[in-house]
């Protein structure tokens, strides 16, 4: 088993970190916006684990990177697992990431639907949301959220569906692992704050 951190942001017991402290410093990354940089890194910094088990600690860093370096693991075959810092218990809490790919038939397909990831975390124009509220209890309920994001997803089976990002990190994994078992296409929206706009992070392109 291999045990990586996301971040060289804060230094912990690992195996290695996958990204430097400043998002800026990955190479080739100018713009927040520079996800294919971003995605090549990721897949360098992972191809010495393709095939492999590895839990990554989230110790920092955003989501973009998270993201990104989901579909740089699902590209290599990498079982992989996130683990969540609980502060109540204070201990990390694995996640495990089933999300691959979906690609679904463009000449089928309305025009992408688009929702809010958790109500009311941030303002979006979306009118639903993937989950209303995340109890506290449930926080750590991976299982559970899967099972609500399902539930959410199954009326977008076979289609695309625009996400705003707003809420839990597991949260949104959580979508992407019930999106592969409903084939739901996700696109993430983030918010760039320089460019007071969000912008897309396609994940099955």
């Amino acid at each position: 088993m291999v045990y990586l951190a996301l971040t060289e942001m804060r230094r912990i017991a690992c195996d290695g970190y996958i990204f430097p402290e400043d998002y800026y410093e990955i190479p080739g990354v100018e713009d927040f916006q520079d996800l294919k940089a971003v995605k090549q890194y990721s897949l360098k910094k992972l191809e010495r684990y393709r095939g492999e088990k590895v839990d990554v600690c989230l110790n920092g860093g955003m989501t973009v990177e998270i993201l990104t370096m989901i579909q740089a693991a699902a590209e290599l075959d990498i079982e992989l697992t996130l683990c969540h810092y609980d502060r109540e218990k204070e201990n990390y809490a694995g996640q495990k990431v089933c999300w691959k790919p979906v690609h679904v038939r463009a000449e089928d397909e309305e025009s992408p639907k688009t929702v809010v990831l958790c109500k009311g975390r941030h303002w979006s124009p979306a009118e639903k949301a993937v989950f209303d509220m995340i109890p506290a209890g449930r926080l750590f309920d991976f299982l559970w959220q899967e099972e609500q994001a399902g539930k959410f997803l199954r009326e977008f089976r076979d289609r695309k569906l625009t996400i705003y990002l707003s809420g839990l990190t597991s949260a949104a994994v959580s979508v992407l692992n019930a999106a592969r078992r409903e084939w739901v296409s996700v696109t993430w929206l983030h918010y760039d704050y320089d460019k007071e706009d969000y912008f897309p992070q396609y994940m099955d392109e």
